[in-house]
């Protein structure tokens, strides 16, 4: 017979919190469109990938564009930490060492594992927070001006939404290529914008760029469909100049007709994301390059963080912190 003591005691232990497995860490999931902070296992690293343990996140629109609606999913792309276990075949990284990668997801947690060819060196000037939301916006800006733009010095480019990740991110590239640079924002960010190198910027809330800007190379759109379109009007670009979009895109007969090139990054072909990250790196490095952290939320909180997001007034980038 059980003696009344030990039941009680079975019963005490019934009612205590389920205490996590050593091989379980924190995560934000998405739990019925919204975010939640739960234990989940610790992903293993495959061959050429690294796990991290996650310093911190970088909150981006395709964050909460894309994982919003798969239940049990962990968000982020972006991510900075220190190398905590390599998979089989991985050359020229090692355990400790200090990185920013784009993930394929997983970021909003403690460890996370990004492909080799997705891993960089974190930038010594940044903070954690500012590495961690450093790699989709500035890889993205790079990518779309050096490698589809072919932007060159001397050349003019308008850049819609030139306050947000991409667009703040694609202002400095651009000058730091030689390049004049005209930019589209809310009046509250003309200061910042001319802070970090724009040569003029555009009240898109009062000024019709379209009637406003004449000739360039180049345009790159973090906006939306809409502008892109008006970006098309006759005269705004100059004759087989060309229309980058990081939004959705203008159909391939509208640009044909404009009689202008339209185009898009894609990372299935071209130079890797470790690649450009190193040369985003070489302008952090040398001052040409910083990136503006309006706010940091804690793991607990990233729902604000996307909440915020969501307002689309951000003013460079959001991070959250991954508690150690």
């Amino acid at each position: 017979m059980i003696k009344a003591a030990t039941l009680g005691l079975l019963a005490a232990i019934a009612t205590l919190p389920m205490i996590a497995s050593a091989a379980d860490m924190q995560a934000s999931i998405v739990k019925g469109g919204k975010l939640t902070l739960a234990q989940q296992p610790i992903p293993a690293p495959k061959a050429e990938e690294v796990r991290i343990k996650v310093r911190a996140a970088g909150v981006n629109p395709v964050d909460y564009g894309r994982y919003s609606s798969r239940e049990g999913a962990i968000p982020g792309n972006d991510a900075s930490g220190v190398i905590e276990a390599v998979g089989a075949g991985v050359a020229g990284w090692k355990v400790g060492d200090e990185v920013i990668a784009m993930t394929a997801g997983g970021a909003y947690s403690q460890y996370a594992v990004a492909p080799v060819v997705r891993v960089a060196n974190k930038p010594k000037r940044l903070s954690w927070e500012e590495a961690g939301a450093l790699p989709v916006v500035s890889e993205t800006a790079y990518r779309a001006l050096v490698e589809v733009a072919k932007l060159q010095r001397g050349q003019r480019i308008l850049i819609h939404g030139g306050a947000g990740g991409v667009g703040s991110a694609g202002v400095q590239i651009a000058k730091a290529l030689g390049a004049y640079v005209i930019a589209t924002a809310s009046p509250r960010n003309h200061e910042y914008l001319r802070s970090i190198g724009a040569d003029e910027v555009i009240d898109y809330n009062t000024v019709k760029f379209e009637e406003k800007v004449r000739g360039v190379d180049a345009i790159l759109n973090t906006a939306n469909l809409e502008t892109g379109t008006r970006s098309l009007t006759p005269g705004v670009l100059k004759p087989d100049g060309i229309l980058v979009t990081v939004v959705e895109a203008n159909a391939a007969e509208q640009c044909a007709a404009a009689k202008v090139r339209c185009g898009r990054p894609d990372r299935s072909f071209g130079p890797s994301v470790a690649e450009l990250l190193g040369k985003v790196n070489e302008l952090i490095d040398t001052g040409k390059y910083r990136l503006n952290l309006q706010q940091t939320f804690a793991l607990a909180d990233a729902q604000q963080a996307w909440d915020l997001g969501k307002q689309k007034h951000t003013r460079g980038k959001l991070a959250i912190r991954i508690p150690q």
